[in-house]
């Protein structure tokens, strides 16, 4: 009977090629670039949902909005209107500008939005007027 020997360097390719096409797949994922963000209405009514001045989700209580970490600090405005009419703004991210000092001794990347518990919403009030 004989017994089939591998040779190491045979095992450390077979390794390293498992190893190599895992991690291209890893990077290939657009969801490390993405960051879902989900609005939501402060009363519960439906709105229309703008960020950036772009309609994101149209006639919703809810808004599941993604940001692309890679191309832009968390920087965004949210509007609820209803037609032409505003009825709640919101300033989302970092809208402050920090020292170089602050920047060099920071934790927190501009880039990526605050985090948000899961399945919580970043509450957009509603102006009273």
């Amino acid at each position: 009977m004989k017994l089939l020997v591998v040779k190491p360097y045979i095992v450390f390719i077979l390794f390293a090629t498992v190893l190599n096409l895992a991690g291209c797949a890893i990077l290939l994922n657009p969801k490390i670039d993405t960051q879902e963000i989900t609005f939501e209405a402060e009363d519960g009514r439906e709105y229309d949902f703008y960020v950036d001045n772009a309609l994101v989700c149209p006639h919703t209580d809810k808004c599941v909005f993604v940001h692309n970490k890679r191309n832009s600090i968390c920087q965004h405005t949210i509007d609820l209107k209803r037609g032409e009419v505003v009825y709640g703004t919101l300033f989302y991210g970092y809208w402050q500008e920090r020292s170089t000092l602050a920047k060099v001794m920071a934790e927190r990347n501009d880039n990526e939005c605050p985090e948000v518990w899961d399945g919580e919403s970043v509450i957009v009030e509603i102006n009273p007027e």
